[in-house]
């Protein structure tokens, strides 16, 4: 049997103590490493102190890894917070300040926006000509007529911009709202299911029993020339009901052993 390594496969989360568990990211280049904590002590019948016995222990275990798929509730877990599907309907009749050359934010995304007009029914302004539709709202444009419409107010006397009132009718898509730091800490269950490409395409499978999950860097949030990629960090720590001796409390390797006969 082959022991080369060269394992794919997805990573599941599910909430702790259960084992019901969710693909919320999809993980590359994810590494382990031991959080060691040594104790010696030194022989004094000897000079320079020699040890005389030490002992190792793991406290606990950082995975890291780059999530190149990053779903909302993903990022509910990794920012402590929590996330509600919101869904799809319909705006009537939205009031907001119009500002030249500004995007007003409508309190949904907009999806198709059937009318722009004045409040109190007056002008209905045309899509393309007066205003643009972006992901946030909509966006005044110079030259219009509803930005010649803004522009023939009275600036207010506080000296801020000059505005006109509009009402917008919309349709909105279903969103899931995250609503980051919102939460105390949580404890999930993580689990590896692989199959090594090279070796001899043995299966392997790696529970982690007690682990929290967080950001470990800058998450991207606009990307340039190449996909953006969220760094992620699991820590493992010894799941607090699993008391019996020669029993791992931190996660445990199960590998197929190719050389027996299934």
């Amino acid at each position: 049997m082959l022991y080369t390594q060269l394992f794919r496969g997805p990573c599941g989360v599910a909430p702790y103590p259960s084992f019901a568990f969710e693909e919320l990211f999809k993980l590359q280049n994810v590494t382990a490493e031991p959080e060691q904590t040594e104790i010696v002590i030194q022989d004094p019948s000897r000079i320079g102190l020699p040890e005389l016995d030490g002992v190792n222990s793991v406290t606990a275990i950082n995975i890291t890894g780059e999530a190149v798929s990053f779903s909302p509730a993903a990022a509910a877990v990794a920012l402590y917070g929590s996330v509600e599907r919101v869904p799809a309907g319909t705006a009537e009749e939205e009031q907001h300040d119009a500002y030249v050359d500004r995007t007003i934010r409508l309190a949904n995304i907009p999806l198709v926006v059937t009318s722009v007009t004045a409040v109190g029914g007056g002008t209905t302004y045309v899509r393309g000509v007066d205003y643009s539709v972006t992901p946030g709202g909509i966006r005044v444009l110079i030259g219009g007529a509803l930005a010649d419409a803004i522009n023939a107010t009275v600036a207010p006397a506080d000296g801020g911009l000059k505005r006109l009132p509009i009402e917008v009718n919309y349709s909105y898509p279903t969103v899931d709202v995250i609503k980051p730091f919102t939460q105390g800490r949580k404890f999930f269950r993580v689990m590896f299911e692989q199959i090594n490409e090279a070796g001899d395409g043995e299966k392997r499978r790696i529970t982690c029993f007690y682990a929290r999950i967080s950001l470990n860097g800058g998450m991207p949030l606009n990307q340039a020339a190449e996909f953006g990629v969220i760094p992620v960090s699991i820590r493992l720590l010894s799941d607090p009901n699993i008391f019996d001796v020669g029993e791992a409390s931190i996660w445990e390797w199960e590998v197929q052993n190719t050389d027996e006969a299934a």
